[in-house]
């Protein structure tokens, strides 16, 4: 988010919170949410629909190989249309992380990024990559935002504001929540003292009129969609077993963050060519895909299906499917698919943990599933509280003290590791 020196910005700071001013800017706001959200529904209807026609007839739910060569085409077809995207709108290969970086810096995202990355996005979720919307949206909703308040010609220090606005209201519609999307952005401006209630309580505005627009229009387009089996009671030692767990996924956050490192360092010297960039992480997403059906997209249905047929998949398979999808999630980054990692963090820790009950079958499995998901994926977004807001909306889960718990452990485990990539003889983030 964009840095400050302490407080809000100084447009806004001016005004008194019970003020004509204010009250008109958090109707701006409401206005930037809804924007925001409405980009969210073309997005997500026409990933749904493309998605449904070039998919169709292709079973990805299996725990055994899918030979079937359309999958290879359709990635190939995705790999080329998102290197062509790339090269058209001389796009930069960049994860949500990065991008958050480059917006502290300008104080908004540009228009022409927010576009390349909408299309880019769209046609690597719909061809199949491992990744999540949140990042290509992060990026578009926040650039229209900017757009607004510079049309509007608001004075400048509006600009990033209404920038996050856009943001918010992407992700109040995205969460089906008015609140997960704000606390995003206090947990990560917590160190740079711009958590004041004149900025905090416009993106709260945002993301109410974002998640109002969706339920009205079209109702939630992404709810609670995991159901894991009975836990059987709470005990005690559940705390115990969740510093295990926390430390685990904390771990396969940190083999995440190592792996892309290397993988972007390998493929860097290919990003001026987009499309054999591309058509190289087609193939091999492709490939991947054949043989390890459940690693490509986002992740949701994909574990839940596996949740249900955990006892059919063996000890082996299960350690594949979570290297094989850190390996795949940083080598479709790497080759210029855009997504974002958080949700399909929820894959590699949801299957981490079916693996560890196979292992330890004493702990339940809604226990170890719940508790890995908060190590891997804190890890990745260093945003606990809204993390653990996300986790218990998605699973329902009566182990929120254990999942909290694990949060806490995987934070501690993996805070000295980054994220960003930084490029070769630069010393700068990608």
């Amino acid at each position: 988010m964009p840095e400050d020196k302490g407080g809000p910005p100084p447009g806004v700071a001016d005004v008194s919170l019970n003020s004509k001013e204010f009250y008109a800017l958090l109707l701006f706001v409401a206005v930037v949410g809804v924007a925001g959200a409405l980009i969210f529904i073309v997005f997500f209807l026409v990933e749904d629909v493309l998605t449904g026609l070039l998919w169709e007839g292709i079973s990805m739910n299996s725990l055994s190989p899918v030979f079937d060569l359309r999958i290879l085409v359709i990635c190939i077809l995705g790999g080329l249309l998102a290197g062509g995207i790339r090269s058209w709108l001389k796009g930069d290969i960049a994860i949500m992380a990065e991008d958050l970086i480059e917006f502290e810096k300008e104080g908004k995202f540009g228009l022409k990024r927010g576009l390349e990355l909408f299309l880019r996005g769209l046609a690597s979720l719909v061809c199949g990559a491992p990744l999540g919307p949140e990042a290509p949206l992060t990026v578009s909703t926040g650039a229209v935002g900017a757009v607004i308040a510079e049309k509007a010609r608001l004075p400048g220090p509006v600009v990033p504001l209404s920038s996050i606005s856009g943001i918010t209201g992407f992700f109040g519609a995205f969460l089906s929540s008015p609140f997960a999307g704000s606390l995003i952005f206090i947990e990560t401006t917590l160190e740079k003292g711009v958590m004041n209630w004149k900025v905090v309580l416009p993106t709260i505005v945002a993301a109410t009129a974002g998640f109002a627009a969706t339920f009205l229009l079209t109702g939630p387009l992404i709810g609670a969609t995991f159901a894991l089996p009975p836990p059987g009671g709470w005990r005690d030692i559940y705390l115990l077993y969740a510093i295990l767990l926390g430390a685990i996924g904390g771990a396969c956050g940190i083999l995440f963050i190592g792996v892309y490192h290397r993988v972007r360092r390998i493929f860097e010297p290919l990003e001026h060519r987009p499309m054999l960039l591309g058509l190289i992480g087609g193939i091999g997403m492709g490939v991947t895909g054949l043989l390890l059906p459940l690693t490509l997209f986002m992740g949701n249905d994909q574990l839940q299906f596996l949740v249900e047929h955990y006892l059919e998949a063996g000890i082996l398979l299960l350690a594949a499917l979570v290297i094989g999808k850190i390996l795949l999630m940083a080598f479709s980054f790497s080759t210029g698919f855009a997504g974002g990692y958080i949700f399909p963090s929820f894959f590699i820790g949801g299957t981490l943990g079916v693996l560890v009950c196979r292992l330890l079958p004493f702990m339940p499995l809604a226990l170890c599933v719940v508790c890995i998901i908060a190590g891997v994926s804190v890890s990745l977004l260093r945003s606990p509280i809204a993390l653990a807001f996300l986790i218990g909306v998605f699973f329902q889960s009566p182990f929120v003290p254990a999942m909290a718990v694990s949060l806490v452990i995987g934070f501690c485990v993996s805070y000295r590791f980054s994220l960003p990539y930084t490029r070769k003889g630069t010393g700068k983030p990608a």
